[in-house]
């Protein structure tokens, strides 16, 4: 029986395996982290958006016009404490502005599980006047919509509760869906 001479791996051979694993394992590594990094970046993005349209909404159901120029404030949302930052400005069109909200995370954490206690009328949000320096800071997300200055007094429920069973649709005839105008309902006897 003759023994073979290679019997095994040389080192070089395992030294060259060793280094292709690393370089996929730290392929591998880097992907994850980014993968990690976008979902992270994404859900900011996303509360950072509502938050701004958070704001947004409560400017257009405001019982007052906004003044124009720049206001920041707070808020809550998802654990965390959010600024925002509103830019009034009129349009050509007499009594329309633009309104441009921006906002970011501050990064404090805020507990939200206690109760909200949060009128239901109508006010006017707090907020301040932004100097400059707010300017240079880079915000995640920026919403922007257009309000009017023609807005209704009716602050009061615009439909009324169901009551009822609902009817089936009738065509104008008032026969049954599908019958051609002017044909005869079913079950009813023609003479």
């Amino acid at each position: 029986m003759k023994l073979s001479r290679h019997q095994g791996f040389t080192l070089v051979e395992v030294l060259i395996a060793l280094a292709i694993v690393a370089m996929s394992v730290g392929a591998l590594l880097g992907t994850i982290t980014s993968s990690a990094s976008n979902v992270i970046y994404l859900k900011d993005k996303t509360l950072a958006e509502w938050v701004a349209l958070n704001r947004l909404t409560e400017v257009r159901i405001d019982q007052q016009m906004p003044a124009k120029g720049k206001r920041s404030g707070n808020s809550v949302m998802a654990g965390m404490r959010w600024e925002w930052q509103e830019e009034v400005i009129e349009l050509p069109i007499k009594g329309m502005f633009r309104i441009e909200v921006r906002a970011h995370a501050t990064g404090e954490q805020v507990d939200d599980k206690k109760a909200v206690d949060k009128p239901s009328a109508q006010t006017l949000s707090p907020s301040t006047a932004s100097g400059s320096s707010k300017d240079s800071i880079a915000w995640t997300t920026t919403v922007t919509g257009v309000v009017g200055s023609s807005r209704s007094e009716v602050r009061e429920a615009v439909a009324a509760p169901y009551e009822g069973t609902p009817q089936k649709p009738q065509t104008p005839n008032n026969g049954p869906p599908g019958s051609a105008p002017g044909a005869p309902k079913t079950g009813t006897p023609t003479t």
